[in-house]
């Protein structure tokens, strides 16, 4: 390709190219012709037509081929994100038009194009222009952005109105669309079509594609949403044709269009389509910082400067990172209910439809590296690094990185951030992936996976790869908006064929069907009978079976991901339980004697699905437990009947948990600021504590009154407390009380195992664990009562993140 198709993306000279399904490319049918510059004709002689036998012979008229003034434009011009619009042909009275449009990223590789997109729909207005549509705006400064425009070659083209550059509110003006020229004809600087989620219609998807002379053509799939339960309802099929071709009288060419029609679902739409950037979505990133921990900018990764922006980049995502606040007061520790607050009463107010994710250098919680913590009802916008969390001492690990806090080694910091945004863009570790992605050392690899990998010669982290895995791209370059975009569907939606095409799995075993573990036993526990809004707690137990010792995961809890539950509902759908919380460490071991086991407790009423069982109807659950790197342990499948509350005190009870807010204090164990969700929870616990329910809410109570709840903020609201305002100071009386209407009736054992249940999975300090020991302790139980629940205690410590 010449420096001008590459400038310009000019020449469709491809060829014509076919792409299957899953848009790889099948077959070159014979390279196209190279065209050059168009050669003016002009007339020549007249001639005499030989089939007329007599004089005068009739001359034959002129036949002067055409100026060639476009050509069609390359795949490299192809490439990128667009706008696209749909104008249906059906007649339609002016009071019901509709606006059809949104992003379409068409993804073109060496040997590969794939073409996705997600359509909104509204109301056209009856009288006025019709509105611009929202978006984001990322890259290039006002002053790059004129310069590019002015290295154009077209003069005009740098006349652009400054109020326009640098924002990430507003879209460009149609008009000004048409006269921003860059590389392979992308504006100097990239616009996402970003829109409300309240007119979110269609997503589809390319399922074969053809192209030839700048001629798109492919089949399509299409998965219409129901507004009402945001989930997809129902697919179609379809087709679409576009044309693109560029002038090649304009030095520099405008922004690449393209036209053509669209048959989908019946209804054949004309369609036009309008390059926006080369990337393919994009997001602003609000960065806060803990005062004395420093944002790892840049970290030098195998030959080359590795950023946020750039390792982004390399996925097809344009982020815009903001250091927006380096004095959030610090804290040592900080819970998991706090740093929601944080998010929500520090991050910087904006528009609702532009993308955009806050993150978090923080101080430390526990042993673990980071956490995507935001959940609430409008979930993954938040994620968290942790400064001060402390490397090993490991040869496998750098010299100077050893036994040093994150904040000390860049590159192991920035991959920590990087990683923990992935999850907030809904990316799972590999191997908890329905979709069975390897296991390697790219981004989304847990650190103890990436640290199996490391050798004397090849160290921690120097041996990370700084980029995305395959499947990684394919779901944040392709998956439906509302699976991928900040603030959406919760974490884990929507991981089924919508993200590569690929089926889900069929069945609660997850991606394979045995146990490959020897000598090693994996046990679940559930209770047999539920009523829907009852507190339910899981019990699993690792055991060494065999004559060795073995060296386990230590971490088996549901929020650091080593743990799941496959969960088929009675519909038959499969869903994977994790905890709201998505943690991320190092994966500490422990050795396991032969005939030792470790048994963790855990409350699965409300989990990664919301309330887990909901559904009545019959639900069959499995546990998996990676043992290592390689190696899964399962469980036998564990039968539950869920059934609607029938008895009064089981309608009460249900009326107060089945709120979401009730649902996530539990799952927190703290209630955080929202006084609405402490009044249910205390509702339950004062009229029902002789229930398991009645007393987890008051173990709730108990361990959020244990401890004040910090709001970190450095504005004026919080100035005369030097910038650390406690929204809710601890209050010894009310844990008192609470763990009095606990204790009542139950042994010191059931107590302890239910505050096992209540307490964050990965706040081993939590206190409502020692608190309700020592109030057992105090009631004088028996000896072998208070081992008991001595042993469900440590158990609880061994599996939580010290």
């Amino acid at each position: 390709m010449t420096e001008y198709d590459e400038s310009s993306g000019c020449c469709g000279d491809d060829g014509t190219l076919y792409y299957d399904e899953q848009g790889d490319l099948m077959e070159v049918r014979g390279p196209g012709p190279v065209l050059g510059p168009p050669i003016p004709v002009g007339p020549g002689p007249v001639r005499i037509d030989p089939r007329i036998p007599i004089d005068p012979r009739i001359p034959i008229e002129p036949q002067i081929p055409p100026f060639i003034l476009d050509r069609p434009c390359s795949l490299p011009v192809v490439n990128g994100s667009w706008l696209i619009e749909f104008t249906s042909r059906l007649p339609v009275p002016v009071f019901l038009r509709q606006q059809i449009r949104g992003p379409m990223r068409i993804e073109v590789r060496d040997t590969s194009l794939r073409i996705s997109g997600d359509v909104y729909v509204k109301r056209s207005p009856i009288l006025g222009p019709i509105e611009n549509l929202p978006g984001f705006f990322g890259g290039d400064t006002e002053a790059d952005a004129m310069a590019a425009a002015a290295e154009s070659g077209d003069a005009a083209e740098a006349d652009i109105d400054p109020n326009l550059l640098g924002t990430a509110v507003t879209e460009l003006p149609a008009s000004s669309l048409g006269i921003l020229s860059g590389i392979n004809g992308a504006p100097p600087f990239p616009h996402y079509p970003q829109l409300p989620k309240n007119e979110y219609s269609w997503y589809f998807r390319s399922t074969g594609v053809t192209y030839s002379s700048g001629t798109l053509s492919f089949d399509l799939r299409r998965h219409l949403w129901n507004r009402t339960s945001q989930q997809f309802v129902t697919t179609d099929s379809g087709s679409m044709r576009l044309t693109c071709r560029r002038s090649i009288l304009i030095r520099g060419n405008r922004v690449a269009t393209m036209t053509g029609t669209a048959t989908i679902g019946g209804t054949t739409y004309d369609v036009k389509a309008t390059k926006t950037a080369n990337l393919y979505r994009g997001c602003a990133i609000e960065v806060d910082v803990m005062t004395g921990r420093n944002w790892p900018a840049s970290a030098f990764n195998h030959g080359a400067v590795r950023t946020f922006q750039n390792v982004y980049a390399s996925a097809g995502w344009d982020t815009r990172v903001r250091v927006d606040d380096l004095n959030i007061p610090s804290d040592a520790s900080l819970t998991m209910a706090e740093l929601q607050t944080l998010l929500t009463t520090h991050r910087d107010p904006g528009a609702a439809d532009p993308w955009r994710l806050w993150l978090l250098v923080g101080s430390a919680q526990g042993g673990l590296l980071g956490v995507m913590f935001d959940d609430d009802s409008v979930p993954r916008e938040g994620s968290v690094g942790f400064a001060d969390a402390t490397l090993g001492g490991q040869n496998f690990i750098e010299p100077a990185a050893r036994n040093q806090p994150l904040n000390n080694v860049p590159a192991a910091f920035l991959r920590t951030m990087i990683h923990e945004a992935g999850h907030a863009l809904n990316l799972f570790h590999p191997k908890h992936d329905v979709h069975v992605p390897p296991i390697g050392t790219e981004i989304m690899n847990q650190t103890g996976d990436v640290m199996s990998f490391a050798s004397t010669t090849n160290q921690y982290p120097g041996n990370a790869t700084f980029a995305f895995a395959q499947h990684d791209l394919d779901s944040l370059i392709h998956s439906p908006d509302p699976q991928v975009r900040p603030g959406w569907k919760n974490f884990g939606w929507g991981h089924g064929s919508l993200s590569s095409g690929l089926p889900v799995p069929v069945d609660a075993t997850g991606y394979t069907t045995g146990d490959d573990t020897d000598g090693l036993t994996l046990d679940l526990v559930l209770p047999a009978e539920v009523y829907v809004g009852e507190y339910v707690t899981a019990e699993v137990t690792l055991t060494n079976t065999g004559d060795e010792p073995r060296e386990v995961t230590a971490r088996l809890n549901l929020a650091e991901g080593y743990l799941r539950l496959h969960h088929v509902l009675p519909d038959g759908s499969v869903e994977q339980v994790r905890d709201v919380v998505v943690a991320c460490g190092t994966r500490p071991t422990a050795v396991l004697a032969p005939g030792e086991s470790v048994t963790a407790r855990m409350q699965v009423f409300f989990t990664s699905e919301g309330v887990t069982f909901e559904q009545p109807g019959t639900h069959v659950v499995r546990a998996e437990f990676d043992v290592d790197t390689f190696t899964t342990a399962r469980s036998q499948r564990s039968t539950v009947y869920v059934r609607t509350a029938a008895t009064e005190t089981e309608v009460d009870i249900a009326a107060q948990t089945l709120d979401t807010a009730v649902g996530r204090a539990f799952a927190l164990g703290d209630f955080g600021t929202d006084t609405t969700a402490r009044d249910r929870l205390a509702t339950v616990a004062q009229a029902h504590n002789d229930a398991d329910t009645g007393a987890a809410a008051a173990l709730v109570l108990a361990n959020s009154f244990a401890r004040g709840h910090a709001d970190h903020r450095s504005d004026s609201r919080a100035a005369d407390d030097g910038g650390r305002a406690a929204t809710r100071a601890a209050a010894p009386d009310e844990v008192k009380r609470y763990l009095d209407l606990a204790m009542q009736g139950r042994s010191a054992e059931e107590i302890v195992r239910l505050a096992a249940t209540v307490a964050s999975p990965v706040e081993s300090e939590a206190p409502v664990v020692a608190d309700a020991l020592g109030r057992a302790r105090r009631a004088r139980k028996g000896k072998a009562d208070l081992a008991a629940a001595e042993a469900i205690v440590a158990d609880f410590v061994a599996a939580s993140p010290a």
